[in-house]
């Protein structure tokens, strides 16, 4: 009988040791990122509950900003239509017929006892010009 002839080792032996290693190596990063897992779950979660009601408090306080405004904007109209209240009131004391009478008196004033009446020309009319718009002052007819 023949002898089989040795057979040589397989060098798979070292990758098996590489695969270990490398396995060894991923479940350690696994476990690691695991322990991340649980304070990115609290984050997403504290973010969920927070970004509402921070966007309730912003809402709210441009509201209330925009009161705050209205009301001045309300309180100035009112100051301003006082005012035009008064000034019309002023302005119609200083036009009475009684102020104007008393000032003209002061003035040594009085009614003319000739009225002149003048008679107001029309408007001139410029004939049609027939020429050319630019040189119009030498071709017209």
């Amino acid at each position: 009988m023949i002898a089989p002839k040795a057979m040589p080792q397989p060098k798979s032996q070292p990758r098996v040791r590489v695969r270990a290693r490398d396995a060894a190596l991923r479940r350690g990063r696994r476990t690691r990122l695991q322990g991340y897992a649980m304070l990115a779950r609290i984050v997403v979660a504290f973010t969920v509950v927070l970004v509402p009601v921070m966007i309730y408090v912003l809402l709210m306080g441009n509201l209330t900003a925009l009161n705050y405004s209205l009301e001045q904007a309300t309180q100035k109209k009112s100051a301003l239509v006082a005012e035009t209240m008064r000034l019309d009131d002023r302005i119609a004391q200083l036009q009475s017929r009684e102020r104007l009478a008393d000032l003209a008196a002061r003035l040594h004033m009085h009614d003319p006892h000739v009225y002149a009446v003048v008679d107001v020309p029309g408007p001139v009319v410029a004939p049609p010009s027939n020429g050319i718009a630019f040189l119009g002052a030498f071709f017209h007819r």
